[in-house]
């Protein structure tokens, strides 16, 4: 199966309207998971929080709680709870690269143990990271 991981500034941004080109790339790499045109996307425990305590901080409840609802019945979206091995290991990573921050740490690590690659997100930071090829459009990288 064709699997991704998505950072939560593609959640947040697809969400926030006054992202201007952010959020146009975020819709449609969300439409396009959604429709099935891009692999199943993964979303961590530690993704949906930082995407839903964000979204709810600055925008409303509301939204958050959308956002939510439509991770969680669509087909291509799958939440999945990072194991507590990665919360441990994200420590050191964390530690390791000035830029990263422990949000993106976790994903770091959940995604080397996984053994998955490619990651929706317009962080660049994770560009220092070995293993990991980001994307940035709603482009399939199995195609």
């Amino acid at each position: 199966m064709a699997v991704a991981v998505v950072d939560s500034n593609v959640l947040i941004d697809y969400k926030d309207t006054s992202a201007d080109d952010r959020h146009e790339r975020a819709e449609r790499i969300v439409y396009a998971i959604d429709s099935g045109d891009l692999p199943t996307a993964r979303v961590t425990n530690y993704v949906l929080l930082e995407s839903l305590n964000w979204i709810h901080e600055r925008q409303r409840h509301a939204i958050a709680v959308d956002l939510e609802n439509r991770l969680a019945e669509s087909a291509g979206f799958e939440l999945v709870h990072a194991a507590q091995k990665d919360f441990s290991s994200a420590v050191d990573l964390f530690e390791t690269y000035e830029g990263l921050s422990f949000g993106d740490a976790t994903i770091a690590t959940y995604m080397r143990r996984t053994g998955l690659e490619y990651l929706y997100s317009f962080d660049d930071d994770f560009d220092a990271i070995d293993g990991i090829t980001r994307l940035e459009t709603a482009d399939n990288p199995f195609d």
